[in-house]
């Protein structure tokens, strides 16, 4: 029978290995740099990055095509007849149309065997005024890039916030790999885990050999 120190030592030293004591195991990570692009309230129709936002989706051909019919009249359909770009309308609120220079708010939903949209022409600003929040909600790295690029090992969304001159757009600029901060302390605790197994399995083939030395 195995000895109870050793049951814990391969256990803690497996439980290191397959779970890292601190996030992934030793090696680069990704960080993000987010940048603000402002915008006044005072802005005309036209399109700006608004689409990066996960409520906005920019416009392909099919989408455009049926949006215009739906801001003029109730969209009804089939949903065997609907084609899968056009059923990802239901996952987004507005829809960029960057040729038209316009904005689209939608109201697309399925009804069990129906698909149903219809659409509203809206403004840039009034895109930006429906989905914008508070610097002082939104999290740290994207409320910090309105004083500049500011960077984070943590991926966010884009998001609109409003500021003292109208709003800000705040998303990715640009990601790199970068050292992983807590790489020698992660290598030591493989270390230790590798050690503790090696350790445990040791103490397992001494053992096994006692007990067979005593049956002898």
């Amino acid at each position: 029978m195995v000895s109870a120190r050793t049951l814990l030592a391969l256990l803690v030293g497996l439980a290191i290995l397959t779970q890292p004591v601190v996030g992934d195991p030793p090696g680069l990570d990704t960080q993000y740099t987010y940048g603000a692009t402002p915008f006044g309230a005072d802005d005309g129709e036209a399109v700006h990055s608004l689409y990066h936002l996960p409520a906005v989706g920019y416009g392909v051909d099919s989408q455009l095509t049926v949006v215009r019919q739906a801001a003029n009249d109730t969209v009804t359909r089939p949903v065997d007849e609907v084609p899968p770009e056009v059923e990802r309308l239901t996952e987004v609120r507005f829809l960029a149309d960057d040729r038209g220079d316009q904005y689209y708010r939608l109201d697309a939903r399925i009804d069990g065997e129906t698909f149903t949209l219809n659409a509203t022409p809206v403004s840039a600003r009034a895109v930006a005024a429906d989905l914008a929040v508070a610097p002082a909600d939104a999290p740290a790295p994207i409320r910090d890039a309105l004083d500049g690029n500011a960077t984070s090992r943590q991926s966010y969304p884009a998001a609109v916030l409003r500021t003292d001159d109208g709003y800000a757009l705040v998303r990715t600029v640009a990601t790199e790999r970068v050292p992983d901060p807590y790489t020698v302390p992660k290598i030591a605790a493989y270390g230790f885990a590798v050690a503790l197994v090696v350790w445990g399995c040791l103490s397992v083939y001494r053992e096994r050999v006692k007990r067979e030395t005593r049956r002898q």
